[in-house]
């Protein structure tokens, strides 16, 4: 029998509103207000395409509730009178196009301009280790203050409702947590104690907004620490806010310190889809509405079975609210093939926090640009567009333009599509990568792309074809380092490892490791059981440096240490024998180092020669992706984006 989706369509109660189906919008950081943290229009846009796509409520991101007090610079602030107008055209906004919107209201604490924190116990944020100093009770009275007054303003801006950010390391969570709070106070030692200032917010917000204005709360269900919050502890919290008058409640596994160990959630490629295990536990002992992020579980059928069975009253969506704004709707319609699949690679989460960019999505390239790249129509003058290559800057390239009205044909040398991701697919951990490819294919399809697999891109086949427009993406081919005795037989390319039309022997040296492709290599050598001893040799003293920086950290603290691959940074390979290799270190030492295969991944080198075949032999001609330089999937999609609305 078919599966059915019921549930997720349904409204819910919350506390004094209704949700018109259980689909939430998680927080997120964008980076897209002002300098000074005011609202800008490319946050109303960000907020209004998701707002019409059907989603019932809205949890804006992190907004500093003390201008002195902020993370990341810029973030959205609502401590003074002035911010109050553009606050209230973003919600206006979001109300015209059909959601509910609650703002999420946050401290920084020890990881802002000024980091305090209610002990000076020093932890890990992001990308540096913060050392606090411990908050006077003057200073604490005061933060509590400013909680209270961002609610009023919320109230006053038209919000629906707040919610305290008690997670993800910052200063509720420091308060609540044994690890970060040492205090001897009323406002530490005991579980109870630890949440007084937790309390004491809500309270003060019930007496200055009233008893109908809903306060909602984010929290940590397990720190993953030694000496951290555990679940018993978190739904004692839990309970205590229920009684103060929250009306849902929601949380996460870990801190900054911990997100990327093998028990977290769905923050990296190999770690353990959803949450509905943890949900069960708070909704066996809460009486308010609790929902579940779905951290990296985007199959609407789980979320209607834990809906269905009790798990959970609603479902926070992040990342894939990211990658397709019109996620929800597409769910409601029934056309899950036409969403675009998150492939978990984290660029959201490097570029809008661990980086000092925006908010942006690695296969979205409209997200952050949705005024500049919005679709509206068919173009007036439809031209014959020829696209080279069937990687993901071709078709989404091939995409664009034929949604746009072109009449798009696309060559493609190989007999599938996909070009350099179907590899990129293949290490442990990246199949998600495969599903957009299949995506692409299918949008394109949709959209009356003619295909031509297996059709070399000849400058006379192009030519054929009479196009007005020209746009090539060959992409990239594997760089054959100039060693002497690269040609050998026991010499082999990662990528052909990888795809299994190379095997390897029991000794294997991968030859690059800065970048993302030799590590993997080894670990899918290693964890395939293809060899019996692999060592990584890298002209840097650095390891999978290209790599995200959280699925970098899983992968080199968790799964790492496992493997037993020997690692030789800061020398070189300058001679390939029938042996071995001849490697040399930076003080001109030579090390033979004897192996039966040698994997070569040291990059990529871009396929520029249909280009300059074409030159002044085509009315316009755009060159795209990795046949310019090879980089990233992010760089690739975009350009694709760009180039099919400009043409």
């Amino acid at each position: 029998m078919e599966k059915q989706l019921k549930l997720v369509y349904e409204p819910v109660r919350v506390g004094p509103l209704e949700f018109k189906n259980r689909m939430i919008m998680s927080p997120m950081w964008t980076r897209y207000a002002s300098v000074n943290g005011e609202v800008t229009q490319q946050l109303i846009d960000y907020y209004t395409a998701r707002a019409k796509s059907g989603i019932a409520m809205i949890i804006q991101e992190s907004t500093a509730v003390d201008g002195r007090h902020v993370w990341k610079e810029p973030e959205i602030r609502i401590d003074e009178d002035r911010y109050l107008p553009g606050l209230h055209r973003l919600v206006e906004a979001v109300h015209a196009a059909g959601a509910l919107i609650f703002v999420q209201l946050h401290h920084v604490g020890m990881f802002g301009t000024d980091p305090i924190a209610p002990s000076d116990v020093p932890s890990w944020g992001v990308t540096e280790f913060e050392q606090p100093r411990a908050m006077t009770i003057a200073e604490i009275e005061e933060a509590r203050e400013c909680f209270i007054n961002a609610a009023y303003k919320a109230m006053e801006a038209g919000y629906d409702g707040v919610e305290l950010h008690g997670a993800t390391s910052y200063l509720l969570q420091q308060f609540t947590s044994p690890h970060t709070n040492k205090r001897t106070d009323k406002y530490g030692g005991s579980p109870e104690r630890r949440a007084t200032l937790a309390r004491e917010i809500i309270q003060g917000i019930k007496r200055k907004c009233g008893p109908n204005f809903p306060v909602g709360y984010t929290t940590v269900c397990d720190e993953l620490l030694a000496d951290g919050i555990k679940m018993e502890e978190a739904v004692g919290l839990a309970r205590r806010l229920q009684r103060e008058g929250i009306v849902y409640i929601h949380f996460l596994p870990g801190t900054y310190e911990t997100l990327h160990y093998e028990q977290g959630r769905g923050t990296c490629q190999r770690q353990k889809r959803g949450e509905f295990d943890y949900t069960r536990t708070f909704k066996d002992a809460l009486n308010i509405r609790v929902f579940a992020r779905t951290m990296a579980q985007n199959d609407p059928y789980v979320w209607e079975e834990a809906l269905k069975i009790g798990d959970a009253d609603g479902v926070v969506i992040g990342r894939a609210n990211l990658c397709d704004h019109d996620f929800p709707r597409k769910i409601l319609e029934n056309r899950l093939e036409d969403i675009r699949p998150c492939i978990r690679c984290n660029y959201c989460y490097e570029s809008g926090v661990a980086k000092k960019y925006q908010l942006a999505c690695s296969i979205n390239p409209e997200l952050g640009y949705e005024r500049e790249f919005a679709i509206t129509g068919k173009v007036a003058d439809p031209r014959k567009v020829v696209v080279v290559g069937g990687g993901p800057a071709g078709m989404e390239a091939a995409r664009v333009a034929a949604r746009r009205g072109h009449k798009v044909t696309l060559l493609e040398k190989e007999a599938v599509l996909g070009g350099t991701m179907l590899t990129a697919s293949l290490p442990i951990g990246k199949e998600e990568l495969k599903p957009f490819v299949e995506w692409q294919e299918r949008q394109c399809r949709a959209g009356g792309v003619t295909f031509k697999l297996n059709t070399e891109a000849t400058p006379e086949a192009v030519k054929e074809l009479k196009p007005d427009v020209v746009i090539i993406a060959a992409g990239a081919s594997p760089l054959i380092p100039d060693i002497p005795g690269v040609n050998k037989p026991h010499v082999v390319l990662a990528e052909d490892v990888l795809k299994g039309n190379a095997r390897v022997g029991n000794r294997v040296i991968v030859v690059g490791g800065r970048g993302q492709t030799g590590p993997e290599t080894a670990d899918f050598i290693v964890e395939k059981g293809l060899a019996k001893s692999v060592t990584i040799i890298a002209r840097s003293n650095v390891i999978a440096a290209d790599m995200n920086p959280t699925n970098r950290a899983h992968f080199m603290q968790v799964v790492w240490p496992k493997l037993g691959i020997k690692v030789l940074t800061n020398m070189d390979v300058i001679e390939i024998t029938d042996k071995g290799v001849i490697a040399m270190d930076r003080q001109w030492q030579k090390h033979p180092i004897e192996v039966d295969t040698v994997v070569l991944a040291r990059g990529y080198t871009p396929n520029r020669t249909l280009h300059e075949a074409l030159k002044g032999q085509a009315t316009e001609i755009h060159s795209i992706g990795d046949c310019v330089k090879p980089r990233n999937i992010r760089a690739a999609v975009f350009e694709g984006a760009y180039i099919g609305r400009q043409i």
